[in-house]
């Protein structure tokens, strides 16, 4: 039976509207654990998620393992060059079978050493002499959807997904026709936030509405009167041309570092991948309970070596520390405000917000599909 709740708060945000006529999705969606235990359900555990970069899971017997809406998973390249994907979970008492990343010629639960191939057969147990009626085949590591796409494996926890390259056939062209092969991994970070998952997407979407009032540097680096968003089936891609004006606010060319566009590409629910001339970084933002997410970010950079290349590097991390720092303060002060009496919905702005209202209608569809469904 479909939740009342949640059904009529989901049914509160009318994704039918025309965005001129439409009102946000109520803060219940922001504050509440319901809407937090029903989005790993219905969201996380039913989209592609980026789980591990592909030059990581280079070398046979190379993994990488995680937690994903509450189930640990493994990804492992096999002998035969396949990357293979379970449920990372022990047969025998539920322990994490594989932890943190590496390479290891079989899995190996460190409770009581029960092994596991890398195709998820179980190979041995040890003390297990005498049970009777003892499955071997039963007891090995249930599959999970694996795929790749760009610079990294992707995963899908639930039943027949579609086919990952099928909606991000036309991406690569709208950033810039990256050449995949030739990015390079430089570094990671990742950032606590007090504040809801979708507090941070909606920041981003909003079609650069806040960067002249909340991120100066970046806002004397881009041409603001050219700024595009574009809406496409299940990502949106915002672009903006270099600033042709010199700004006292930086002190180089914006044309250095933006190249011939800012592209900001967001794919639902929750990878970004921000494309500035001879760089490409990826946000991936994870939910950690209604009012706390983490925002993980990737550098890659196509040339790495060089005076000219390092300098470069740092001073594009250096911005982005400086963009995100702002981001922060800008998203636990919303959390903060969501979580006041005197709010409960609001308006969008037509002309810039329509990449968070296309977010805000895909999931409410994926949310109330669930519901229907008594997920």
């Amino acid at each position: 039976m479909p939740d009342a709740y949640l059904l009529s708060e989901i049914e509160r945000f009318q994704g039918d509207l025309p965005i001129a006529h439409a009102w946000m999705p109520p803060s219940s969606w922001y504050t509440t654990p319901a809407f937090h235990d029903l989005e790993r359900a219905a969201v996380f555990a039913r989209t592609w998620q980026p789980v591990a970069r592909i030059s990581d899971l280079a070398e046979p017997g190379s993994f990488s393992s995680g937690v994903l809406a509450g189930q640990p998973w493994v990804v492992v390249r096999c002998e035969d060059g396949e990357l293979r994907a379970f449920h990372n979970t022990c047969r025998h008492k539920g322990r994490e079978v594989m932890q943190g990343c590496g390479r290891a010629d079989e899995m190996v639960c460190g409770y009581h050493a029960w092994t596991y191939d890398h195709t998820g057969r179980l190979t041995s147990a040890p003390q297990m002499a005498g049970v009777q009626e003892f499955d071997r085949e039963r007891m090995s590591l249930p599959p999970i959807a694996v795929a790749t796409w760009g610079l990294w494996a992707f995963i899908h926890l639930g039943d027949d997904p579609p086919p990952i390259a099928g909606h991000l056939s036309s991406l690569q062209g709208s950033l810039g026709d990256p050449d995949w092969s030739a990015l390079r991994f430089s570094r990671e970070k990742t950032w606590t936030l007090e504040c809801n998952w979708k507090v941070v997407c909606d920041n981003y979407l909003d079609g650069g509405y806040h960067i002249p009032h909340m991120h100066p540097t970046l806002d004397a680096q881009l041409d603001m009167e050219s700024y595009r968003t574009e809406l496409f089936e299940t990502y949106s891609v915002q672009t903006a041309p270099p600033s042709p004006k010199e700004d006292e606010r930086i002190g180089y060319d914006a044309a250095e570092r933006i190249g011939d566009a800012a592209r900001y590409a967001w794919i639902y629910p929750n990878l970004m991948l921000n494309r500035y001339g001879p760089c490409l970084d990826s946000n991936l933002v994870v939910p950690l309970g209604p009012n706390r997410c983490e925002v993980r970010y990737e550098f890659f950079f196509f040339e790495a070596e060089g005076e000219g290349a390092e300098r470069f590097l740092e001073e594009s991390v250096a911005q982005s520390d400086v963009t995100q720092h702002e981001d922060i303060a800008i998203c636990e002060s919303v959390q903060r405000g969501l979580a006041s009496e005197s709010y409960d919905t609001g308006r969008y702005a037509p002309q810039v917000e329509t990449g968070e209202h296309h977010f805000h209608r895909l999931l409410a569809a994926s949310l109330k599909a669930a519901v229907v469904a008594g997920a």
